[in-house]
């Protein structure tokens, strides 16, 4: 609930100085400070023994989650271009 607190006064905030130069600072602060998070989260990561410990397999883990994803999203497209014939020739998808 916090971070959802801090996420609407962030838009208010934007919302109210959409007219400012404040915009074009934050889309040049944005990716550096991305950047820092996400390497501060691998920090945090590789200094925990219990996931460097179990590695293997939560990569293993994240392996077969995107495989199944990719082959439900694939099987849904095949699904529904039978379903739905005409409009997968109107859009040029094959069958």
């Amino acid at each position: 609930m916090f971070a959802l607190a801090f996420m609407f006064a962030g838009m208010l905030i934007g919302f109210l100085l959409r007219k400012t130069v404040l915009p074009g600072l934050v889309s040049r602060l944005l990716l550096p400070i991305i950047c820092a998070l996400l390497f501060a989260m691998g920090v945090l990561i590789g200094a925990n023994p219990m996931v460097m410990d179990n590695l293997h397999t939560l990569g293993l883990h994240g392996l077969v989650l995107a495989l199944a994803t990719t082959a439900a999203s694939a099987l849904c497209v095949a699904l529904i271009c039978r379903l739905f014939p005409d409009r997968a020739r109107d859009t040029g998808a094959k069958k």
